[in-house]
């Protein structure tokens, strides 16, 4: 993992390594057969739900590259404040999917019958993309860059990086419920 100086890419750093390991203890211990299983009334099956993860965090990681590149190059002012930004997408509900359903964009659905080796491996390496995105912008102040998201409305860099693991774990659920239908 990328040792960040600041640390408030240190905790959120923490906290995505945190949730991740929560996965993959989930995915390390299901049947392949479990985890291909169609899900019920059409849902994702297990697969399914890593090959939407990694797609969605891999388009996160390209957008925010661009977005960290354009604000550095503006000057983007070092990092004053010091205190955890965990809490600071509370009042979104990201986690919860019960009180707030989405429908991914068609580029961020999963294909039909993805190999759940090759999508486990391929959220690693977008997970290593991501991190080295924001060791590009570590010590900056990134409450000072916002971009939009398509459902939350605009995130600053910390949400963003706040929301990869509260996406992650929203998943996370999902894929439980997948589990126990079994």
């Amino acid at each position: 993992m990328t040792a960040f100086q600041h640390p408030r890419l240190r905790e959120i750093a923490g906290y995505i390594a945190g949730v991740r390991a929560e996965l993959a203890a989930i995915v390390t211990v299901a049947s392949a057969a479990d985890m291909a299983r169609p899900g019920a009334g059409g849902r994702w099956n297990g697969a399914q739900i890593i090959e939407h993860l990694g797609k969605a965090e891999g388009s996160i990681a390209k957008y925010l590259e661009g977005t960290f590149a354009t604000a550095l190059g503006a000057g983007l002012a070092m990092e004053t404040e010091s205190s955890s930004v965990l809490d600071s997408l509370a009042r979104l509900g990201v986690q919860d999917a019960a009180t707030r359903p989405l429908v991914a964009p068609d580029r961020l659905r999963p294909s039909a019958a993805p190999e759940l080796a090759v999508v486990w491996e391929s959220l690693q390496a977008v997970r290593l993309r991501t991190l080295r995105a924001f060791a590009t912008v570590d010590g900056r102040a990134l409450d000072r860059v916002s971009a939009p998201h398509p459902f939350f409305g605009p995130l600053n860099g910390y949400e963003w990086f706040v929301f990869i693991g509260q996406h992650e774990v929203r998943h996370i659920a999902q894929l439980r419920r997948h589990l126990s239908a079994s």
